[in-house]
């Protein structure tokens, strides 16, 4: 029986190259898209997106270095229900990197047996301020994952992966490839449910 649960994915491409950044660019808007939204770069235009991710990297030195880390969220249906829903999930996700690093997202709906919703966050890697690189370490991704799952009030699954794949078959791979225990042996994807911290508001 497939383990239902919400999902936060990271996916780092190290070499991901010109078509890469074209992809990143491009996939938010996809015939999936239901919302965009762009922290530092033009959401509503890929071309321009592109030049801006890459004027920002240029600008501190750091072309030619890995220029993303793509986030990616895929929400049960009782956790966001909507599309307004999802979006405010994701965005508050990425409150702790939005004043820092440029960031282009794309609220998605695709319906499965479990989740109509699932959003694509890519994070550029270079600071606006410093020029210093953010790292998919543990200690960003497990920051990223808590934070989700103390939004949300539920457990998440952290997965971690760093592989040249395009950003449809990275989708394919969530929805297909968590329902294993503790790592994806296939494609040794690394795993981590975390649990909410009580919420003490109101």
């Amino acid at each position: 029986m497939e383990k239902k649960i919400d999902i936060i994915k990271v996916i780092t491409h190290a070499d991901g190259g010109e078509d890469y950044a074209k992809n990143v660019t491009k996939y938010p808007s996809n015939e999936y898209c239901v919302g965009l939204r762009g922290y530092g770069v033009d959401c509503y235009d890929p071309a321009i997106a592109k030049e801006q991710f890459e004027a920002y990297a240029k600008y501190h030195g750091n072309e030619g270095k890995n220029q993303f880390i793509h986030f990616m969220m895929s929400f049960l249906t009782e956790t966001a229900p909507d599309a307004e829903t999802s979006m405010e999930i994701i965005d508050q996700v990425l409150e702790p990197l939005k004043e820092e690093h440029p960031i282009l997202i794309g609220n998605h709906k695709k319906q499965t047996l479990s989740s109509d919703y699932h959003g694509h966050a890519f994070v550029g890697t270079t600071n606006l301020e410093t020029g210093k690189m953010l790292h998919p370490t543990n200690k960003l991704n497990y920051a990223m994952a808590q934070k989700m799952a103390d939004i949300i009030q539920k457990p998440v699954e952290l997965v971690i992966e760093k592989k040249n794949k395009t950003p449809e078959s990275e989708y394919s791979q969530v929805q297909t490839g968590t329902s294993g225990k503790g790592y994806n042996n296939k494609n040794k994807d690394f795993k981590r449910v975390f649990y909410p911290h009580k919420n003490t508001e109101g």
